[in-house]
């Protein structure tokens, strides 16, 4: 067997891809839960006058839901990398 050390096809390497893709997906989820948080506390809080106990699920099921759209993005590029 011998190994071809001349191609020319090179790729980023797969760590460096996945932490970039994760970190811009986390950032942006996250700046998306935020501003999610922010506009339910003035209307349900503010407006509406709910307590901060009676919204509290809904954050913690926003949390849930948002993570998922940052393990999926990560996921699929890691096995686009390695196939």
């Amino acid at each position: 067997m011998s190994s071809n050390s001349n191609t020319t096809d090179s790729s980023p390497p797969l760590v460096g891809v996945v932490v970039g893709a994760f970190s811009v997906v986390l950032l942006l989820a996250s700046t998306a839960y935020t501003t999610t948080m922010t506009v339910v506390d003035w209307v349900a809080v503010d407006l509406l006058a709910y307590s901060v106990d009676a919204i509290a699920p809904f954050a913690v099921i926003s949390g849930a839901i948002l993570t998922i759209a940052v393990i999926v993005p990560t996921a699929l590029i890691t096995v686009k990398k390695t196939a």
